[in-house]
């Protein structure tokens, strides 16, 4: 991607609200002209002489005129920019390893910090604040150009920020100058091990076959699916795994010791009796933790608290050298966490494990796992969560969103939590407004408008914004069809208000891709309704419509532009989403003899999903690879409807569509049984279809379960029974869930 820089003519400075202006301020360029050369010292470090260079480099992009950089050993001269520490200066001794300084004293301006790096955010934030640059993204950065460059001669700002761990985790975090620029740590940089690791630590492919007795004790048998920390074998083969892998890369600080992602700790008498004492598995795991961080006390032995592990144990300290890193996966990202009483739980959590250690990290989810670009307005809860982990003392933070995959408005999500990691009290929405105007241009108040409306819309729906949500609606909220025409429109406005400029039309056709997303998806939900992808012909046949089709084709190639390599967490690419589509176009809805018939629910199923409600299992829509809509779902229990045709009707075959998503708990039912009526009283049992056979399978697939009439058969009535497993198989079976069964469509042909 080729790097784009905006020049701003532009002659005014920023005002500082820190700074009153001096009467006689620094005049470090003038017309063009200067007498300031930039000192570093005579053994400067690597980042002294990187940072000097960076403040040259981007003064002649401001102003055109390239100051020269010498060495301290040289005479010290009437007007000079000192760069770290120099025998211009007294030593300064920061507290804190990212500090900064920007200090003027007499006809010298000093940038200075802590640690390795505190230097180069002194000359960013001087580049920011005094010159008015600005790096939106890695690839997008603002110079405004200025002939004259002054600043008060009274100037002193010192900061250190409010989290010593501070990252973000999205595209432009691969990119150094932006980290820098930032104030950013990259998570390869420093981790040795991240994340989910037992399986790393001791993998199950390698032990499990042999020792069973290593992994975790649930429901009566031995599972792969976490540790068994009892075990003293475990704690020998971990020591060793992490020593081996220390020894390979001694520069790392963080190493994660945690829990897999997955369910099913261990409840072997030994682990059962340390976690009744802790009040949980937590009690287990920092236990082990301790032992693992006694043998290394010059590493960060980092675990994380997350689902089972959520809450702090009841005895036992994480060791000085231990950190909890604790996550926010069931927050609702639509309201603040300290306000919010869904969030109680969390807000327990993190009280309690903030008053056992001063090592508290938060993992904080801000992106929508299952649809990286569909529309998520969270917006107004990033400045007051953050302000809310500093207040409660936590010290690093991870805001996790798409990685190395672009998303829903990743530069601007990015940069405001940027700011945030440095600053808790941040203003989001003077930043927003910035943001907008630099990087989308003329675009910016449509921009902002869809953003208003957006969050508007959400607030006044109440709906929860889930990081496992979807675009999907069957009621009036923020994403209902009105409203997507609406935000199209203005994106219509925003498009061509930038028409003459391609980087900023280039943002804005990126930054609707979430709406068009959203169409796309409903346009599947909705299948043969107003809104949906298909419509009849002249002769009545059900076709594609030629508009969603173009609009298949324009979405997958502006995502493909704007370098967009998965639609999800391990999901589609672009291109197999388009692969997707033409499939659906082809394979058409499922036109049959009972669309829109009645029906009833003899079992009620579940509304957790977006559907129809029973209307789902006869709309002629199918539902495709994802369980969160257009199935119908029973949990833990049968599935038994009865459709009612109305009239007495020939039928030569009933089939029904059920869904295997073994990953979140859907299993094909182990039998399926059609009964037919007359008169809605007396049925009578044609056949059982048995289900296949049972293995463990993480490939999501569809299955229709189909019965064949003998020629000449009638009925009104057609009661269907889904029979569920409700027990999972071993493979899936801990922690006392149950299995659904989803069904999409009774087709009667």
């Amino acid at each position: 991607m080729i790097k784009q820089t905006i020049i701003l003519l532009a002659f005014t400075m920023f005002s500082i609200n820190q700074l009153s202006a001096a009467s006689d301020p620094l005049v470090l360029i003038s017309s063009g002209k200067s007498e300031y050369n930039i000192v570093v010292s005579a053994s400067a470090s690597t980042e002294e002489l990187h940072a000097a260079a960076t403040l040259q480099n981007y003064l002649k992009k401001v102003s055109g005129l390239q100051l020269p950089i010498i060495k301290d050993s040289n005479s010290k001269g009437i007007s000079e920019i000192i760069i770290g520490h120099t025998n211009r200066t007294p030593l300064t001794v920061f507290q804190h390893r990212d500090e900064l300084l920007i200090k003027v004293a007499a006809n010298h301006l000093a940038l200075n910090g802590g640690g390795t790096k505190g230097v180069l955010y002194a000359v960013y934030t001087f580049l920011e604040r005094f010159l008015g640059c600005r790096k939106y993204a890695a690839d997008y950065e603002v110079i405004p150009r200025k002939t004259t460059v002054t600043i008060p001669s009274t100037l002193v700002i010192q900061e250190k920020p409010d989290f010593n761990y501070r990252e973000v985790y999205y595209p432009d975090s691969k990119d150094q100058t932006y980290l820098d620029w930032h104030k950013l740590t990259r998570l390869d940089d420093v981790w040795g091990l991240w994340g989910h690791s037992f399986d790393k630590l001791v993998p199950s492919k390698t032990y499990f076959g042999k020792h069973p007795e290593y992994y975790a004790w649930v429901d009566g048998t031995r599972k792969a699916s976490q540790l068994c920390l009892s075990n003293p074998q475990v704690l020998k083969i971990v020591l060793r795994n992490l020593k081996t892998q220390m020894d390979d890369n001694p520069q790392m600080k963080y190493w994660s010791v945690s829990q897999n992602d997955d369910l099913g700790y261990c409840e072997c008498n030994r682990c059962k009796a340390v976690d009744q004492q802790e009040g949980g598995p937590q009690g287990s795991i920092i236990r082990f933790v301790n032992k693992v961080a006694k043998q290394f006390p010059d590493k960060i032995i980092s675990t994380l608290a997350y689902t089972y592990s959520q809450r702090a144990p009841s005895l036992t300290k994480p060791a000085a050298n231990v950190q909890v890193m604790l996550c926010t996966i069931d927050c609702n990202r639509s309201k603040p966490i300290a306000t919010d009483p869904r969030s109680n739980s969390f807000k327990r959590d993190l009280k309690n494990w903030s008053g056992l250690t001063k090592n508290l990290f938060v993992w904080d989810y801000n992106v929508q796992f299952t649809n990286y670009v569909s529309p998520f307005p969270n917006f107004g809860v990033l400045q007051p969560n953050a302000d809310f982990f500093k207040l409660n003392k936590v010290k690093g933070i991870f805001f996790q969103g798409s990685g190395g995959t672009p998303a829903e408005f990743s530069e601007l999500r990015g940069y405001l939590l940027a700011k945030l990691t440095w600053n808790s009290k941040a203003d989001v929405q003077q930043l927003t407004t910035e943001f907008l105007s630099g990087y989308y241009g003329k675009a910016a108040p449509f921009i902002q408008q869809y953003i208003t409306d957006l969050e508007g819309g959400l607030k006044k729906a109440g709906q929860l914004l889930d990081i496992y949500g979807n675009p999907v609606s069957v009621h009036n909220t923020y994403l209902s069809p009105p409203l997507l025409d609406h935000y199209g429109k203005l994106f219509d406005q925003a498009e061509h208000a930038v028409k003459h400029s391609p980087a900023q039309l280039k943002h804005v056709k990126k930054a609707r891709l979430a709406v068009e997303f959203a169409v796309l998806q409903q346009s599947r939900f909705y299948g043969m309704e107003k809104h949906g992808a298909f419509i009849q012909n002249e002769n009545g046949a059900w076709i594609s419509k030629p508009a969603m089709e173009r609009k298949v084709k324009s979405f997958v190639q502006t995502a493909i532009a704007a370098d967009i390599t998965e639609l999800s967490e391990g999901g589609k690419t672009p291109d197999q989403y388009e692969q997707e589509w033409k499939e659906i176009f082809k394979a058409g809805p499922k036109v049959h003899l009972a669309i829109n018939a009645p029906l009833k629910a003899l079992i009620p199923f579940s509304e957790e999903y977006q559907n129809k409600g029973i209307k789902t299992l006869v709309d002629g829509s199918r539902g495709y690879a994802d369980y969160q809509y257009n199935w119908l779902g029973w949990y833990g229990t049968n599935m038994e409807v009865v459709i009612d045709l109305e009239k007495e009707t020939p039928i030569n075959q009933v089939s029904t569509g059920f869904l295997e998503d073994q990953r979140h708990w859907a299993f094909l039912p182990t039998a399926v049984t059609y009964s037919f009526s007359l008169d809605g009283e007396k049925y009578t049992s044609m056949e059982t279809i048995l289900g296949p056979l049972l293995y463990e399978n993480y490939d999501i697939a569809t299955k229709d379960y189909t019965l064949e009439l003998p020629t000449g058969f009638k009925s009104r009535y057609i009661k269907v029974k889904a029979v569920n497993m409700v027990i999972p198989p071993a493979w899936r079976n801990y922690s006392g869930r149950k299995t659904w069964v989803f069904a999409d469509e009774i087709m009667i042909l």
